[in-house]
């Protein structure tokens, strides 16, 4: 689960930049945010999961649009505050613990489950997980665009 938002972040470069390839108007990214939004309360993660994937996707759109979707290094780091959307399930783990194992244990988890997957909030987690997305989705954007200009 650590490791999962920057792997998704190093391979889902392409489909992004594509994107913005393709549309270069505001609300592709946004609407991107809000369907990863929706996979991760469909999928049973905790209720508040919505909002970092939603704000990623705002945020991401605003700069992507400083650029008009053209500008590599804009494109580049829109990907990069993109991505780290994909941390909403540890990023509420965070926010509301108490909350997020009582979900996890109403829905018949073992507290052996949720010790394994509680991630706790010290400095060096955050720093890993936040900076280890940015580096992948930094170092994701930058093949991609590579690749795409094939």
């Amino acid at each position: 689960m650590y490791h999962t938002p920057a792997m998704v972040a190093i391979f889902a470069g392409w489909v992004y930049l594509e994107l913005i390839r393709k549309t270069k108007q505001f609300g592709a990214i946004t609407c991107l945010g809000i369907f990863m939004s929706v996979f991760f309360f469909a999928s049973g993660h905790f209720v508040l999961t919505f909002l970092p994937n939603l704000l990623a996707g705002l945020i991401a759109d605003f700069i992507a649009k400083q650029g008009n979707y053209e500008n590599d290094k804009f494109n580049l780091l829109s990907y990069m505050i993109f991505s780290l959307g994909n941390l909403a399930p540890i990023v509420t783990m965070w926010i509301a613990p108490k909350a997020y194992i009582a979900q996890l244990l109403a829905k018949g988890k073992t507290q052996d489950y949720v010790d394994q997957v509680m991630v706790p909030f010290t400095t060096s987690h955050v720093l890993i997980l936040i900076g280890g997305t940015l580096i992948a989705a930094l170092i994701g954007g930058y093949i991609a665009k590579n690749w795409l200009k094939k």
